[in-house]
């Protein structure tokens, strides 16, 4: 009796010991990351933390961590290269088009700006991305915590080597994801609880950012880029940069400009096809950006803790955002998730307007051909794809669009 009484106390020990040394260590590695992300030392950060990871290889908190540090690293290089080529947004298209976005200080002198390199900066971005789902995809399965103050968080986002205040995550964050709402007093108090449904969170969103960069990839879109993308990079030395200068007072603060640009973009958006395999990894990404979110709502709705959560489920009430969570958002979300996946796996068909048959979506990316918008609306560039079968329709989707009352994408932006 006095054995097993010593091997239980013994064993009590242990277990607070030891439970005592994993707090401390994922304490050390919150300061850590708090204390370099505060200074905008991204690089500095990712050497602590792999030599933490090599010493400690089954520590996720870790691992978490470093996955994190190498997303925002991608997303610094890839804001870096466009303060390089002297990235401006546009009126009225501030907000509009994926990648070029980014709320980068101006550049008085920036580079010579050309397709091949603009697409060499998004071949960048692909790489860098699958370096951070190649560490986030080793984390297990049990609850991982990383408390992260993003208001404070700086990016060196022209690459001079410093983080100044102007150069924070919550500025790309308020351009990419808060939809310029956000008041700056927030920053201060924007700390999110990041967990375990956060890390499929943010690898989805590693995938579904590699998708939109691997289909811009695949297609030869020169001619749009040549005539008009100096609406983004006015002083880069592009063909079209003179139709920037408008004579003194013709429009009085109104700019028709990019507006004009995008209209010719559209009209040159007959794009041959030019890397045939990026389409097969376009569809590999949005497949998994369906399981990851599936994934990360798994892990968010059997949470029970309350902790300034990032996406809070129906019962927490923590959500940094200030959003309150329904079941009927979480219902209409699993149904998307559903409806889509139904289409990437050819289990369902796109109606077209003038065909009898549907569009089988899955083939779209595995028998690419040139792209062509006009075709498509027209119907010949379907035909290839059209056969019999069943079909998603508009009911299905007024449903989903009725569950997040008319800001369905709004919350797509969000949940992933």
């Amino acid at each position: 009796m006095l054995r097993k009484f010593a091997a239980a106390v013994v064993a009590l020990f242990l277990s607070i010991l030891f439970a005592t040394a994993a707090a401390n260590a994922e304490t050390a590695t919150a300061q850590i990351m708090g204390d370099r992300l505060r200074a905008g030392q991204l690089k500095e950060l990712h050497a602590d933390l792999s030599a933490r990871l090599t010493s400690s290889p089954a520590d996720d908190q870790v691992r978490f961590a470093l996955g994190g540090t190498e997303f925002l690293m991608a997303v610094e290089r890839m804001s870096q290269s466009m303060y390089r080529y002297g990235l401006e947004q546009p009126r009225g298209l501030e907000r509009e088009i994926p990648f070029f976005r980014f709320p980068v200080p101006h550049n008085p002198r920036p580079e010579h700006l050309t397709y091949e390199k603009i697409r060499d900066v998004l071949k960048q971005a692909v790489a860098d991305f699958a370096v951070a789902e190649t560490t986030l995809a080793g984390i297990g399965n049990k609850e991982v915590e990383l408390p992260v103050a993003v208001g404070l968080v700086r990016l060196d986002l022209n690459g001079d080597g410093t983080a100044s205040e102007d150069e924070t995550l919550w500025r790309v964050f308020d351009a990419t994801l808060g939809g310029g709402n956000l008041a700056a007093q927030d920053a201060e108090r924007f700390v999110v609880v990041f967990d375990r449904g956060d890390v499929a969170w943010l690898r989805g969103y590693g995938h579904l950012l590699s998708a939109l960069a691997e289909l811009m990839l695949a297609y030869d879109w020169q001619a749009g880029f040549d005539t008009t993308f100096h609406m983004f990079f006015p002083n880069a030395g592009l063909p079209n940069s003179a139709l920037n200068d408008y004579r003194p007072g013709a429009f009085e603060g109104f700019d028709p400009g990019p507006i004009a640009d995008m209209i010719a973009f559209i009209h040159l958006a007959h794009w041959p096809l030019m890397e045939p395999e990026r389409m097969a990894r376009v569809l590999a990404h949005l497949e998994s950006v369906v399981s990851l979110s599936r994934e990360s709502w798994k892990f968010i709705l059997a949470e029970t803790d309350d902790n300034a959560e990032w996406i809070p489920n129906p019962s927490q009430k923590s959500g940094v955002l200030g959003i309150t969570m329904t079941q009927q958002r979480v219902d209409g979300w699993m149904m998307f998730l559903d409806e889509f996946n139904a289409l990437l796996k050819s289990q369902k068909l796109i109606p077209h307007w003038r065909l009898a048959k549907g569009i089988n979506l899955r083939r779209v990316f595995a028998e690419p051909t040139a792209f062509d918008p006009i075709l498509w609306a027209q119907g010949s560039a379907a035909l290839p794809y059209a056969e019999y079968g069943q079909l998603t329709t508009a009911e299905t989707w007024n449903r989903i669009m009725d569950f997040f009352e008319g800001n369905f994408l709004g919350y797509a932006i969000w949940f992933n």
